[in-house]
């Protein structure tokens, strides 16, 4: 039950929000510290508090405090019954009674929201100025009186720990970043068993867990059991080592081609006009990495029986037969260098490295690939007769869809204006990129990049990207811009795959989550109407944070009641199962989309799978 600290009534939940112009940040005011027996208030910040909570008017709630005392009670009815306090720095804009208060056996689940007041503004403006903000935290039905009674069953410890400054921006940065990640870990700490629990009481729920990904990798093992097949039924000879050699450059040409943008382009825009079944088309699609890694695999299987093949029906008598077997050996050899870096443990520690080998060592076997051939090819009584085969065809294929997207590189100007969480990176010039894609950019042109379209100006010819603390490439990108050391021209690559959230445009209505930074793959579909959108945005300091552009792309285009604005340092963690299902029904949503990390990711997934809902997410490997 909520208490109305004014006076009015038991059943009145008021809120309030006071702000102060020199700590933009709430303080803290972490319900779990005991009081002293002496001093009912030990931080003088609490007796301000307290007293502003008390003299100010109802605004929108901006946090929590929750009485857990006798001795902070007490003190709480005194301060409620002078009409100013001391310690307090204003004064009261209407006159308060002290009303009934609450029994004490209920005291611990009344919550009110305190900071300290803005006290430079006049008192005729203070409540204007706060309503006029109170939308920032929106103004939908569910804003915030469906967060206070879940929030108050949780202990919350929000803004600055004490001791920690925050005049050093590194370190405001990282409380900010730390602000949402424990919001995040404490949501799936609270909701992800209650979730797991309720998919394991279906008897089928070991099936239910086989996504998308292990599909592919069963298409794969079906398509080439028959080939074994048929290779153990054939004698060691020229027709089995051709069969062998077919079986691995096809596979390995679905392994490349699957990662072709031209591709993938083409398969997601075609896939948003399915009449039937839509959404696991799109579920297979965005999974394709699966079938990448599938491949991959059996391409490595194919190459080790080539090469034993062709040790048995090769004479190493010349030094060209020696060296056509040496080219052979060097390729499955190459595959498991980067079969192992590409290992999810070793991908997530070095990243740099995984991307290297990918890279380089694949560059390096297709070009062992065209050696291997062309020896194959000496070694034929009629080098031509390797043509009428399909060996050659597919490793053009091979070597055209690695090396073309290279030659769309660019060296463009950029404009960036960061703060110490996020950077906004500004393209000006070809090529503009859709909105539902991401776009590839490198300091060096070696460590490479993707980031989602935020905003897109065709008239302009410009797009933006938002770059978040994820890793020490884009923390240093951040510092050097910053520090204004940061890189008047960045490498970028001309073709823009598409990301999970161009399938936006296959739905009319939509629910979107996003943590942090990752608001910047819902900008573009905000600002572009592709479909009507509600939003849930769950940060710290919204528009402090991510700059007054994004914030005006968010308020502009979304009226108040379809969006929902979660400010972490003020309110905390969110019930995502409750407000995912609240907000769907509202809305009458078709899909909800989520981009956050994985754990979130997987949580908000099993929460729609559990209410019937389509469910977008990124996946490790998309």
């Amino acid at each position: 039950m909520h208490y109305d600290i004014s006076g009015t009534g038991p059943e009145t939940n008021r809120r309030m929000e006071c702000i102060d112009e020199k700590q933009p940040d709430p303080i803290d005011l972490s319900a779990s510290s005991a009081p002293s027996p002496t001093t009912p208030f030990d931080d003088p910040h609490e007796q301000s508090s307290v007293a502003s909570a008390a003299l100010l008017g109802h605004t929108q709630v901006d946090s929590h405090y929750t009485f857990l005392s006798r001795t902070k009670y007490e003190s709480y009815l005194a301060l409620m019954s002078s009409p100013t306090s001391p310690t307090s720095p204003i004064s009261p804009l209407t006159p308060v009674s002290p009303g009934s208060p609450p029994p004490m056996q209920e005291l611990s689940r009344t919550s009110i929201t305190i900071t300290r007041p803005l006290a430079s503004v006049p008192e005729d403006k203070r409540v204007a100025n706060v309503k006029r903000q109170s939308w920032m935290t929106h103004k939908s039905r569910w804003s915030v009186a469906s967060f206070s009674s879940i929030t108050s069953s949780t202990p919350l410890s929000w803004g600055r720990p004490r001791g920690l400054s925050t005049t050093d921006p590194e370190k405001a940065a990282q409380i900010c970043q730390q602000s949402i990640d424990k919001a995040i870990q404490d949501d799936i700490a609270a909701t992800e068993p209650e979730e797991r629990n309720y998919h394991r009481q279906s008897p089928y729920w070991l099936f239910t867990m086989i996504w998308a990904h292990q599909i592919w990798w069963i298409i794969t093992a079906l398509c080439n059991i028959p080939v074994y097949l048929r290779l153990a039924a054939l004698p060691s000879g020229p027709e089995r080592l051709s069969l062998v050699a077919d079986a691995s450059l096809i596979n390995l040409t679905i392994v490349v081609l699957v990662r072709n943008e031209l591709l993938l382009a083409g398969l997601y825009w075609s896939f948003n006009y399915v009449p039937f079944r839509r959404f696991y088309f799109h579920r297979m699609i965005h999974s394709i990495g699966g079938l990448h890694v599938g491949c991959a695999f059996a391409t490595f299987l194919w190459i080790i029986f080539y090469v034993v093949e062709l040790g048995k029906n090769t004479p190493f008598n010349t030094p060209l037969n020696i060296a056509m077997f040496i080219t052979a050996l060097i390729l499955p050899l190459g595959i498991a260098v980067i079969i192992t870096f590409a290992l999810r443990p070793l991908r997530e520690r070095y990243h740099n490295i995984w991307e290297y080998t990918h890279r380089f060592v694949g560059w390096f076997i297709v070009a062992d690939l065209v050696a291997h051939l062309t020896l194959k090819a000496l070694a034929l009584p009629n080098p031509r007769d390797l043509f009428h085969t399909a060996l050659p065809y597919l490793t053009i294929a091979c070597v055209i869809s690695i090396f073309y997207v290279w030659f769309t590189v660019r060296r463009a100007k950029v404009t960036i204006n960061a703060n110490h969480s996020v950077a906004i990176v500004k393209f000006q010039g070809l090529p503009t990129l859709d909105d539902g894609t991401f776009a590839r950019i490198s300091r060096n042109g070696l460590e490479w990049h993707a980031f989602s379209v935020a905003t897109t100006d065709f008239e302009k010819r410009e797009f933006s990207l938002i770059v978040g603390r994820a890793g020490d490439w884009t923390t240093k990108l951040i510092h050097d811009s910053v520090a204004r050391e940061g890189p008047e021209r960045l490498y970028i690559r001309g073709v823009n795959p598409p990301g999970f959230m161009h399938m936006h445009h296959a739905y009319k209505k939509v629910v979107t989550i996003c943590t942090g930074a990752g608001i910047a793959p819902a900008l573009p579909h905000i600002a572009q109407k592709t479909s009507d959108i509600f939003l849930v945005w769950i940060a710290k300091n919204h528009e402090k944070t991510y700059g007054k552009d994004v914030w005006d792309t968010v308020t502009s285009n979304l009226p108040s009641d379809q969006m929902l604005l979660h400010d972490t340092g003020a309110s905390g963690r969110p019930d995502i199962a409750s407000l995912i299902e609240r907000v769907a029904k509202q809305h009458e949503a078709e899909a909800v989309f989520v981009v956050s990390n994985d754990p979130y990711t997987i949580l908000c997934a099993n929460i729609c799978w559990r209410l019937g809902l389509r469910c977008y997410g990124a996946t490790r490997d998309s």
